[in-house]
């Protein structure tokens, strides 16, 4: 059996499909240290970080610096440039240490060696797009759609849109792979674009392993699989 030749153009999820997303246990320790710093109660602002993910993600709440205050804010905090600042440096670290995951590296530098078009299309808030430019990504990946820019988020047709115009490309000649949050796959596939789920245990925290049982398409169990499967 002959297998079919990959899209000359890939766009990816970021969080869970190329590098860790960070566990709900990880992002709530990062709460409670922010919280410290900000003077506020530690499982308040844990529980307003996790309830204001939709508005933080579509870039509702403006800037990193602005984000945090009004949050501090929302549960009775009043803190001060400096203490603001030290919690967004806490929470840029935490971004900059996801993004530093080399894993998924030399599948994405195999394929740009192959003359392959990369993007990114992602659901994130303003910590990333503040942390991409000290990342191995931003040598690898010819164009990326934050949704915290863009103000909206995917499945929206227009995430996945802002990547295929800067390319250069229609959505049917694109294959997007993810792990499937945010009902990512079928917004990708009701543009035609070509769809795998990427379900790596390496990279895919283990409160978010049960999107597998929603998706009834092609899935692979790591970008080497990919790889393997168009090139030999």
């Amino acid at each position: 059996m002959t297998n079919s030749p990959l899209p000359r153009t890939i766009l990816f999820d970021l969080y869970g499909t190329l590098v860790p997303g960070g566990s709900r246990l990880q992002r709530d320790a990062l709460a409670f240290e922010m919280a410290e710093v900000l003077d506020v109660d530690r499982i308040k602002f844990a529980d307003i970080v996790r309830s204001t993910f939709d508005a933080r993600v579509r870039g509702s709440m403006g800037g990193l610096s602005e984000t945090i205050s009004e949050l501090a804010r929302r549960v009775g905090g009043c803190p001060t440039s400096q203490q603001v600042a030290l919690a967004a440096e806490q929470r840029l670290t935490f971004s900059r240490k996801l993004l530093s995951d080399a894993y998924s590296a030399p599948h994405l530098f195999n394929l740009k060696s192959r003359d392959y078009q990369l993007g990114i299309v992602t659901d994130c808030s303003a910590e990333t797009p503040l942390s991409w430019t000290s990342t191995w990504l931003k040598d690898v990946v010819d164009v990326v759609a934050f949704s915290c820019e863009l103000g909206i988020r995917k499945p929206h047709p227009e995430m996945y849109l802002a990547a295929t115009r800067r390319l250069n490309v229609q959505p049917e000649e694109c294959l997007f792979i993810g792990d499937g949050d945010s009902d990512e796959l079928h917004g990708a596939n009701a543009l035609g674009m070509s769809t795998k789920m990427l379900v790596d245990p390496n990279l895919l925290d283990i409160d978010r392993r049960d999107t597998a049982s929603k998706w009834d398409g092609a899935v692979i169990n790591s970008l080497a699989d990919l790889l393997n499967d168009s090139f030999q």
